[in-house]
């Protein structure tokens, strides 16, 4: 790489940020729409009909998310306390399971 003698150099720097597409897996993208699946009908059911109703899919949730993830769905459990059906708890157990997935694939071995 040249250095940047100014600032109109340094404007033509080309630029390095992330890759320009996210590319998912099957079982990647899977995981997501069924967490994306369970925070809007958990939103949906708990708004319109009892909150029983609620707190079972939370249940579900927690076993769905168990399962997919293993260990990691430990941070589903967040979702029994209450007043955290605000926050889409699911889809952030599916990002650090993600993260921390991507993370072990570019370590060296």
């Amino acid at each position: 790489m040249r250095r940047v003698r100014n600032k109109r150099d340094a404007r033509l720097k080309p630029f390095k940020s992330f890759p320009r597409y996210i590319i998912f897996t099957e079982d990647e993208l899977l995981f997501l729409i069924v967490c994306i699946a369970l925070d809007i009908s958990e939103y949906i059911v708990t708004i319109l009909l009892l909150s029983g109703v609620g707190d079972f899919l939370d249940i579900v949730g927690i076993i769905a998310c168990l399962v997919m993830f293993r260990l990691i769905g430990i941070v589903s459990v967040f979702e029994l306390i209450p007043g955290a059906d605000i926050l889409p708890t699911f889809v952030i157990t599916w990002l650090i399971w993600y993260s921390l997935k991507k993370r072990k694939a570019h370590m060296p071995t």
